[in-house]
Formats: structure tokens, C-alpha cells, sequence
């Protein structure tokens, strides 16, 4: 458990090596959850969105694109996408913990940030920090397909168990560096921390010596 709190300490993992900055209940039938009322985006719509919105990024690119580096100081496509996966992993562990660990409803009050904040707090790339080393992706993807792969087995192990998971999000609370969100909000960090990536990968992308195939 340290070291996921020494990784929610992070302020918001980073990419191309340091990265930009860059915010009565209702029932779902489907995949159990119980939600508070309230206008926030469905977690497994974005999860679905943010999934086809990076395999439309990376499934075409050939092996020389995915490890093209615009400076020496920035990742590739491959690493981004493997760091990605890191992050995803990280917070479904702390996720998992913090369900087991048991509910914290008499902290909800001290969750202060509505859900469209935390999403526009981890979606921001306008400046940069630096991560850690443990998040640092090694390079171990050469092509789009491996690194997809890595990511949808994941993704599909996120999602089965959001649907076996039959407890109220609202009512187990995390605390980042920024703030106590609810376990709710953090999946949607989680995931806005791959649309910020995915428009990373877009970046790269459109750098002029990136290869043309």
C-alpha cells in the first residue's frame, strides 16, 4: 500500500518522459454498480471511448513509428502506450485495496472536487512533471500489436471486475496529492490519464520527422 500512496504522491504521471500537467441512487443493472445521482460521465462508456480512441491512434503505425522519438528526452509511441499500462495497473491495485480495505463513507464529505474537475485536472497538458522511475516505461513493446494487446487484456480485466463488483463507489474515498476523491472519480482519472496520453501520441504524430510509414 506505501508504494501506491508513494504513486498517488506522483502529482499526475507523466509522459514523453516528463509530461505536461496535463479535472435518492441510481442502480446500473448491467454491471452492478451503485451510483449516486448525479451528472457525471458513464465509466464504461469512457472506458469503451478512450479504449477505440487509442487503438484508432496506434493499430496502423509500423514498428519504425511506434519508436520514433521526437528529442532524446521524450518517449516513444510504444513507450507512452506501455506507460499507460503501468498507470492503468497502479490504480486498479489501489482500487481493489481500497474496496477491500472496506467502505469510508464518513470521509465523503471531504471530497471537494465534482467529477468534470478531476476529469479537466488530469486531461490538462499545460505543463510539464516529471514521473518516477517506477513508472518509466522499459521499452518492451516494438510493434502496435503487442502494446495493444497488453492494453486491451487489461482494460478487459478492468472491466470484468467493475462488473462483478457490487458496492457503491461514492462510498470509498482515496486521497491524492490534490485532494480526496471518491473511488468513482479515480476510475475517472484513471482513465482521463489515457486520453491524455492518447493525445500525447497524437503530438507525436504530427511532429514533421515522424515516418511516413
Amino acid at each position: 500500500m506505501k508504494i501506491l500512496i508513494t504513486f498517488l504522491s506522483l502529482a499526475f504521471f507523466s509522459s514523453d518522459y516528463v509530461c505536461k500537467k496535463d479535472a435518492g441512487k441510481n442502480l446500473d443493472p448491467w454491471y452492478g454498480i451503485e451510483l449516486m445521482a448525479m451528472e457525471s460521465p458513464d465509466i464504461y462508456e469512457y472506458l469503451e471511448e478512450t479504449k477505440e480512441s487509442l487503438e484508432m491512434s496506434v493499430e496502423d503505425l509500423s514498428e519504425e513509428q511506434m519508436q520514433f522519438k521526437p528529442d532524446d528526452d521524450s518517449w516513444s509511441i510504444a513507450e507512452i502506450v506501455e506507460h499507460i499500462v503501468i498507470v492503468e495497473g497502479a490504480l486498479e491495485g489501489m482500487l481493489k485495496g481500497k474496496i477491500e480495505s472496506g467502505e469510508t463513507p464518513d470521509q465523503k464529505a471531504e471530497v471537494k472536487m465534482t467529477d468534470d474537475q478531476v476529469l479537466g485536472l488530469i486531461t490538462d497538458r499545460s505543463s510539464k512533471i516529471q514521473t518516477q522511475d517506477q513508472f518509466v516505461p522499459s521499452g518492451k513493446f516494438m510493434s502496435a500489436d503487442e502494446a495493444l494487446s497488453e492494453f486491451n487484456d487489461h482494460r478487459k480485466e478492468m472491466t470484468n471486475w467493475l462488473k462483478s463488483t457490487d458496492v457503491d463507489m461514492r462510498n470509498y474515498v482515496n486521497e491524492f496529492p490534490f485532494g480526496k476523491i471518491d473511488a468513482y472519480q479515480t476510475l475517472l482519472f484513471m482513465v482521463g490519464h489515457t486520453e491524455r496520453h492518447t493525445a500525447q501520441i497524437e503530438e507525436v504524430k504530427s511532429n514533421p520527422d515522424f515516418p511516413e510509414e
